[in-house]
């Protein structure tokens, strides 16, 4: 099961990587996508997660604590990668 959860949790990562990799500024519209498929990545595993391990938590608790999750998770990772680009460009000049 923890690799249902891995999966979830590296769509972002994947999608943040590859503005890395095309060296593009992050803006709020991209931080948004970023969110977008961190929430949809962890709503997915949750769901996958409630139905296989039958869990005895409430499913709405675990989908929105999975949303509140996804959101911090896809923020912290497009901070650093701000944080990263301000670093470097000032390094670079």
């Amino acid at each position: 099961m923890g690799i249902f959860l891995i999966i979830g949790l590296l769509l972002p990562m994947i999608y943040v990587m590859q503005l890395t990799k095309k060296k593009q500024q992050i803006t709020w519209k991209k931080t948004g996508l970023a969110i977008i498929l961190s929430v949809v990545g962890n709503v997915i595993v949750t769901l996958i997660y409630q139905f296989v391990q039958h869990s005895a938590v409430n499913v709405w608790i675990a989908l929105g604590s999975s949303i509140i999750v996804a959101i911090v998770w896809a923020l912290l990772l497009c901070g650093s990668y701000a944080a990263y680009q301000i670093l470097s460009n000032s390094i670079n000049k």
